[in-house]
C-alpha cells in the first residue's frame, strides 16, 4: 500500500532484534534522537552496557513506535535544551522528522474496502442509524466544521429534520471505507489510528 506497509515489510525482513544504527535509519531519525528514546524508555530496548552494540531492540517495538509516533507525536519529542553543547549553547534547531511525510495516503483493493467497512460498521455499532454531527464526531475525530463541509459538498448524505442536521450512519461508514475517505490529506487522529491497525492486523 503506502510508505506504512513498506516499513512494515522491512521490519519483516529483519532479524528478532535490531541495533541502534538499524534503528535510526529505518525510523529516519538522527543517532542522538534514537539514543534519546532508547535511554529514556520511550523505546523498550535492552541496554548490554558495552560501548559498541550498546542497544538491541525487538523489531516489534520498532513498528509499534511508529504507528504512535504518526498519532502522538509530541509525545517522543526531546525536553528543550537536551540537544544543547558547550556552555548550554544549542548547537542546531533539533528538528523532529517523522517516520513518514506528513500526508499519509492510503489505497485499498475492493477486497481490503469491504474489510475495512467491516471494521468501521463494528465501530460504528452503537450509534443510531441517523446519527447527529456531535456523534459523527465523536466516531471519526474530525471537527464538526469538517463535517458540515462533507455535508454541503455531497459528501456524505445528510438531512435536515425538525432543524438539526442528520446523518445516516450506513452512508456514513461507507464513504469512511472508499478511498475518497482513505485519500484525505489532514485525517483525524481517530481516523489514523483506525487504518493503521487495520493494517497491522492484516
Amino acid at each position: 500500500m503506502e510508505k506504512l506497509i513498506q516499513a512494515q515489510k522491512d521490519l519483516n525482513t529483519l532479524p528478532h532484534t535490531i541495533s541502534k544504527n538499524q534503528f535510526y535509519k529505518i525510523c529516519h531519525i538522527s543517532k542522538r534522537h534514537a539514543k534519546y528514546l532508547l535511554d529514556s524508555g520511550l523505546v523498550k530496548c535492552v541496554d548490554s552496557g558495552k560501548k559498541t552494540c550498546k542497544y538491541k531492540i525487538e523489531t516489534k517495538e520498532v513498528w509499534g513506535y511508529l504507528i504512535d509516533r504518526e498519532i502522538n507525536p509530541d509525545k517522543y519529542r526531546a525536553p528543550e535544551g537536551y540537544y544543547c553543547g558547550n556552555g548550554g549553547r544549542q548547537k542546531r534547531k533539533h528538528r523532529r522528522a517523522p517516520a513518514f511525510a506528513p500526508v499519509v495516503i492510503f489505497h485499498f483493493t475492493d477486497q481490503e474496502r469491504a474489510e475495512l467497512l467491516a471494521v468501521w460498521t463494528s465501530s460504528a455499532e452503537q450509534y443510531p442509524d441517523l446519527m447527529n454531527t456531535s456523534e459523527v464526531c465523536e466516531l471519526t475525530g474530525y471537527t464538526t466544521q469538517t463535517i458540515q463541509r462533507w455535508c454541503r459538498r455531497k459528501t456524505i448524505t445528510s438531512f435536515i429534520i425538525q432543524g438539526k442536521l442528520l446523518i445516516p450512519k450506513a452512508t456514513l461508514i461507507e464513504y469512511l471505507a472508499s478511498n475518497e475517505a482513505a485519500s484525505i490529506i489532514r485525517k483525524s487522529s481517530k481516523h489514523l489510528e483506525l487504518l493503521y491497525q487495520f493494517i497491522h492486523n492484516k
